[in-house]
């Protein structure tokens, strides 16, 4: 990971629940990048000890946290319906943003978040972790060497045994879950490796599996693009032997990586990860993330200042919520009558 330049940038903290650790641990391990200067949280306490190691302040609300002349910029980490509404309200305060996946739960939201931090020469930086390992970046750096891309093909499949955060549970079907939820991991890949085209056909298929929710938790995505490339999207949330693997093919061969570390072009290792960040990595926990969120934190910071990145930005990032939106609708038109909305037993 490059260094970052330039004083860190303070942030305020929004949402205090289970993603934030990780974004809290990240912002710690690189002071010279950015600092947490303030916490809103409806819980006191988790607020309290999300502050406490940082020295930062403690807000009520939102709209506190935005009135303090140090904060620079927000982390949004909040369920995803308040996303645009929040970070909409920090755009208009003058911050910065960096916010949890989804940006919104529909195009037209993101659209309008790219709109106004462009209007006001803002930063609206989207949480895909997944961009920020070397894996990803090596791919993104070799292909225009491999000839012409043919295909694409994405499998992202872990087990959650029921909600991870009580909202989960209270999302409607229409909603999306794991269309919404994790799906953007995968389709922010495929729309890195598309560059700026958008697919010319999407055709999604969706089932649920499990009764602790009322959305689908399992997937397939077959979109076409321009110049006759297609990819594939598997994900699920029913799988006990995790995978995350990404195969790209190309006229000359195969690149893939492998649980999201291990990068291979015609089966010759290019990226292998540090050692003890695959432990077991077909089991969950079995695959440390700590880099992947630094990554993310110092990327967000050049931003910040105007310097190269590779955060998803503004109306990129706005692309792919349009996309997700006509993934859900191809979903609900085609997976069989009885494949989500029944009620399990």
């Amino acid at each position: 990971m490059a260094e970052t330049t330039g004083d860190p940038i303070n942030i305020a903290m929004i949402g205090c629940g289970r993603i934030s650790a990780s974004h809290l641990n990240a912002v710690a391990a690189l002071p010279g990048a950015a600092r947490i200067v303030a916490v809103v949280d409806r819980n006191a306490e988790l607020a309290q000890a999300a502050a406490a190691p940082f020295g930062a302040q403690v807000c009520a609300t939102l709209e506190d946290a935005l009135a303090l002349p140090q904060v620079d910029a927000v982390l949004i980490a909040t369920p995803n319906h308040v996303h645009a509404q929040q970070a909409m309200a920090a755009l208009r305060a003058g911050k910065h943003v960096l916010v949890e996946k989804p940006a919104a739960e529909t195009g037209a939201d993101a659209l309008a978040l790219a709109q106004e931090a462009e209007a006001r020469g803002l930063v609206l930086a989207v949480g895909h972790t997944f961009r920020h390992n070397e894996a990803v970046r090596q791919v993104v750096a070799r292909m225009p060497t491999l000839g012409r891309l043919l295909s694409l093909e994405v499998s992202m499949c872990v087990r959650w045994d029921g909600p991870q955060a009580p909202w989960w549970a209270q999302r409607k079907a229409e909603d999306g879950l794991i269309l919404s939820l994790f799906a953007p991991h995968a389709l922010d890949f495929v729309q890195l490796v598309m560059g700026d085209d958008d697919p010319v056909r999407v055709h999604a298929e969706g089932a649920r599996l499990q009764s602790g929710w009322q959305g689908e938790d399992e997937a397939m995505i077959l979109m076409a693009y321009p110049g006759r490339r297609m990819a594939s999207v598997h994900i699920s949330y029913n799988q006990p032997s995790i995978m995350d693997r990404k195969t790209l093919y190309f006229d000359t061969g195969v690149l893939e990586i492998e649980h999201g570390e291990i990068l291979r072009w015609n089966d010759e290792v290019i990226v292998q990860p540090l050692a003890g960040v695959l432990t077991d990595p077909r089991r969950m926990g079995g695959r440390t993330l700590e880099h992947y969120f630094e990554g993310q934190i110092a990327e967000f910071a050049r931003a910040v200042r105007g310097q190269a990145h590779r955060m998803p930005t503004g109306h990129d990032a706005a692309r792919l919520i349009a996309l997700i939106d006509r993934v859900r609708a191809s979903a609900r038109a085609n997976s069989a009558a009885d494949a989500i909305d029944p009620p399990l037993d």
